[in-house]
This record gives structure tokens, sequence and C-alpha cells, in this order.
């Protein structure tokens, strides 16, 4: 029989309204038929099985839980918990709190209807333990590697529990997705010199195929969109002390004639004359 240990290790000054925040985060070998509850909690705890067997209940449902499954107990929901008898559950836990968390695991198809994840890989039990080692060692970063823990934990759970996504999203939503994610890779290449094939083979679809799809979710091709974003982008930084040149380059202009002309397309007026009116 192992033998019985248990530590947590708490947030030293939690964030108060934050879209999430980690609370604490421990472990425990458990008693031979240690219990929890019936009780109720105000923050989200999620608990991961190492080892052993045992018995979670919500909402009047009783799920046998073992090695690699994950539960979860909600805010206001009545809850019991009950390790096995003969052979008692090693699990490690994470406490948090906040809108984003529990729009997260509502994506990730986890409720009090559905408190459970079966199976999966060990990626929640090590966020567990780094949390709680980060807390421990009291520095000032902690919260920030806290809640990146988190994440990769809920990108965990989401996997498993969803292989194919969010069941919602069909083949439109799908193509929502394709096409925000061009977008997203648009924005994150507005300072370079990039074309809309290199988009395509960058994100691994035809050029025809995501030009069509861009299109049609978006409203607009992407040509347009990186140009549009790139002028929007422009205008702010013409209200910096800074030239029009460097302004373009910023931008991805390497011409700074070329930029001219297709910011007074945009706007109505050349870079030197956007800049005298906002002064």
């Amino acid at each position: 029989m192992r033998k019985p240990v248990s530590t947590t290790s708490v947030h030293p000054n939690p964030r108060e309204g934050s879209e999430l925040t980690v609370l604490f985060a421990g472990h425990s070998q458990t008693e031979p038929s240690h219990r929890m509850g019936p009780q109720v909690h105000d923050y989200f705890l999620a608990h991961t099985i190492m080892e052993g067997i045992g018995m979670f209940r919500c909402r009047d449902r009783v799920y046998e839980l073992g090695a690699g499954d994950s539960f979860f107990i909600l805010p206001g929901e009545l809850h019991t918990y009950q390790s096995d008898e003969a052979d008692p559950w090693r699990y490690r836990w994470i406490a948090f709190r906040g809108a984003k968390a529990e729009r997260w695991l509502q994506t990730a198809g986890i409720s009090a209807d559905r408190p459970v994840v079966l199976g999966g890989d060990d990626v929640p039990a090590k966020a567990a333990q780094a949390i709680e080692r980060r807390f421990r060692s009291g520095d000032w970063t902690s919260d920030w590697e806290a809640e990146g823990w988190l994440r990769l934990a809920m990108a965990s759970w989401a996997r498993t529990n969803r292989p194919a996504g969010p069941p919602s999203e069909g083949r439109a939503g799908i193509s929502a997705l394709q096409a925000n994610r061009a977008a997203r890779w648009l924005e994150a290449q507005l300072a370079q010199s990039v074309s809309i094939a290199d988009m395509a083979k960058e994100l691994g679809y035809h050029r025809t195929h995501l030009s069509k799809l861009f299109r049609k979710e978006m409203g607009i091709s992407p040509v347009r969109y990186l140009q549009k974003i790139r002028i929007e982008r422009a205008k702010l930084l013409l209200r910096e002390p800074i030239t029009v040149e460097q302004a373009a380059a910023s931008v991805g202009y390497t011409d700074p004639l070329y930029f001219s002309k297709a910011f007074k397309k945009w706007v109505g007026c050349t870079p030197t004359d956007y800049r005298r009116r906002i002064e």
C-alpha cells in the first residue's frame, strides 16, 4: 500500500476579476476510501488521476475513474468523490477561475453534465506539478507560468475530449476557421513582403481554393484584406514621430512612392497630407 501524502501550493496574490487566474495546485496519494463532499466550490477544480481507481459523483451521475482520466468540479455544483478502498487514487489537481476558463471548458465539451475526460496524455498532470512548483518557489513570474501551464492542460483535455473539434462547427464553421487563420497569418506578416501564394503554401492550401474561401467568409479578397490592414496600421504610425519612409517600411512597402499611391487610393490623400490633417 502506498503511503498517503498530500501537498498544496497556493497563488500568493490571485488577481480578482481576471479572465483567468490559477488559484492553487497540488497532489495527493489518498488514503483508502478517502472521501470529499458532498460539497460546493466557487471555483473550477480539475483532478487528473495518475494511479488507482475511485468514484466521482455530480448531478446524480456516478463516474468510475482510473489512471489517465480527469474529472472537473464546476462552481456551484454539488459533488462527491471517493478513492477505492483497495486501490486508492493518486492524483494531481489545479484550481482556477475566470470567464476565459469557463469558455475554454465549454469549447472542450466539459460541463456539469459532462464533467469527465477519459484518457489522454500526461500534460495535465505535468501542468499541475509545474504550477505547484512555481507557486512554491515564490518567483514573481510564477503567475504567468501558471497560466501558461493551465493553457497547455486545457489544450490536452480539449484534444482528448473532442479530437475533431467542437461538433457545431460543421463545414461552414471549418471554412470560417480556415479564413480566420489566413487572416491572422496576414496580420502576422504585416511588415513583410509576402504574396498570397506564400500564404497558401505556408497554410497548406491551394492558392485558388484559399482565395475563394477567404472571399466568401471575409467578404474581401486576401490581397485587399492585406492592403486594408497595412493602410490602417500606417495611419496609426503616421501619428508617431517617424518619417513616411519608416512608416511605409513598417507595413511592408519597400517603395515609398508606391506606398504613397496605395495610401491615397485607400484614404483619399497622401501620407503627408494625412499627417497634416491630424496634427
